[in-house]
């Protein structure tokens, strides 16, 4: 059964130091956020850090928008689209858009950008596109590598555009030190995987985004949620989000802090070396897989440090994906006496040490190492931050590790399933089967992309290649005279929020 690894007498204690009076606020027009992770680089085509995509979102802009609210898209960058043909999108671009450093956004920029992006090995695989055609100066058209179903959301979330002149000059390292975009916020001050700070751009043009109120924004990694919370009580911040359970109710009753949350896209779960990769591992034997799945209390976990709003998974990706079909599935019961069954079977009855790697949440991290010691296998945990854990996935140096996944905030399982299982660098089964079958669900029909998208799930399951574990529901703590709405995509609009009058 699980243990609370959060700390609540901790909690309690820090907050019981500070008082109950919040002195942050709109005085000085400043929001101060923080979390708990940071990509080293901020250059958006070189991680797939969460809170990296929410500085994307205000530094750059693509050539759509969808709102959060009715999931319709809107033009943005570009001002009309017309699509004409399966593969092939022209865009009439605004005039008058303006770069951070006062170059003129032109079709040039969307080609560069896409040739940029299509013709290098990135951690952002944007396969879909084959390249772009300037028509002329304000029009451009993108040029698909097959009928894309899902193209809309990528290019929302995936295809900020940058400036041709500026990148050409500073490179991705040069990008990331003074980033250029034309979003609604410009960096002014950068500490590498530490602290940003962005004020209002006035030249910015609106758009969908509209017109940012808050004029400078200043983020801080902050590792401890404990310290988070202290830090939000005593007004050294005014927002922070990963709030866990048992602390909801503390800062629910502390003055001067408003919480919200709700669930997300965002999902859980355990990948193990299937493929190899690392070489000889327990986990290229499936009972030792499915052994590990039937080892974790995902239900537990998820009550203890998710709370309402999340639910456990059996498929990899998250419910509210196109594809994503939870009830087609295996469903590993949480049976730990089975769990030494299929390691004895495997030859393991007296069970194994194993590098186990985590970037964020230790105490789940925690608690999943827990469960596993209490079926023999001895997890040893290696907690480092996320750029690091990434470079070494994608080296295939990672036997297993506690993997958040938030799909770019794309509602299809192409952007879950179809990126850990496509035979990139970060798939650790390299399953020919499942690749066929994602494969085959690349295609306008909407009745066979689920049939192939339920059969690659199905697979997956069957050779228990990852522990689904839950869905995140997010909790957001913040001063009460912040103007703030959570939204399911886990991509905060601070270019929304403003201060109550």
């Amino acid at each position: 059964m699980i243990r609370s690894a959060i700390g609540a007498s901790c909690m309690a204690a820090a907050i019981a130091a500070v008082g109950t009076t919040a002195k942050a606020g709109p005085e000085d027009d400043t929001l101060r956020w923080a979390s708990d992770s940071l990509a080293s680089s901020i250059d958006y085509y070189e991680h797939n850090n969460r809170e990296g995509i929410v500085m994307a979102f205000h530094i750059w802009d693509g050539l759509v928008y969808k709102d959060p609210e009715t999931g319709e898209y809107e033009p943005h960058l570009a001002e009309s689209w017309e699509v004409i043909d399966d593969t092939t999108i022209e865009f009439k671009l605004r005039e008058g858009v303006m770069f951070h450093n006062g170059e003129e956004l032109t079709a040039d920029d969307v080609v560069f950008t896409v040739d940029y992006v299509t013709s290098n090995s990135l951690p952002r695989d944007i396969f879909f596109l084959d390249g772009a055609e300037k028509v002329d100066d304000y029009t451009v058209r993108l040029l698909l590598s097959e009928p894309f179903p899902p193209i809309m959301d990528y290019l929302v979330n995936m295809l900020p555009i940058y400036p041709e002149e500026y990148f050409s000059e500073v490179g991705s390292d040069g990008m990331s030190r003074e980033p250029i975009g034309t979003g609604p916020y410009r960096v002014t001050e950068l500490s590498a995987g530490d602290r940003i700070v962005m004020e209002k751009f006035d030249d910015y043009f609106g758009g969908a985004k509209g017109q940012p109120s808050i004029g400078t924004l200043e983020f801080r990694r902050i590792g401890e949620f404990n310290t988070q919370a202290v830090e939000l009580m005593t007004g050294d911040l005014d927002w922070i989000w990963r709030v866990p359970p048992d602390a909801r109710e503390r800062l629910e009753n502390a003055d001067g802090i408003a919480v919200d949350s709700g669930e997300l896209l965002r999902f859980g779960f355990l990948n193990m070396d299937a493929a190899g990769r690392t070489g000889e591992t327990p986990f290229q034997d499936v009972r030792v897989r499915r052994a590990v799945n039937h080892a974790i209390d995902r239900e537990g976990i998820r009550e203890a440090m998710m709370g309402p709003g999340s639910s456990v998974i059996n498929a990899a990706c998250a419910p509210v994906q196109f594809g994503c079909v939870q009830d087609e599935v295996v469903e590993y019961e949480y049976d730990p006496e089975l769990a030494r069954e299929l390691l004895a079977e495997a030859g393991y009855e007296d069970g194994f040490s194993i590098p186990f790697y985590a970037y964020r949440e230790r105490p789940i991290a925690e608690a999943i190492i827990g469960d596993l010691n209490a079926v023999g296998i001895e997890a040893e945990m290696n907690y480092i931050q996320w750029s690091a854990l990434s470079e070494r996935t994608r080296a295939g140096e990672t036997p297993f590790w506690f993997q958040a996944w938030g799909s770019t905030s794309i509602g299809d399982v192409i952007a879950s399933t179809g990126h850990w299982f496509r035979h990139s660098d970060d798939d650790y089964a390299r399953d020919d089967e499942v690749l066929a079958y994602m494969d085959e669900g690349n295609t306008m029909d909407q009745d066979a992309r689920l049939e192939a998208y339920t059969q690659a799930l199905r697979l997956i399951s069957e050779e228990a290649y990852i522990v689904p574990l839950f869905t995140y529901a997010l909790t957001y703590a913040y001063h009460d005279q912040l103007e703030f709405s959570p939204v399911p995509d886990e991509v905060p609009r601070f270019y929304n929020a403003r201060w109550a009058d």
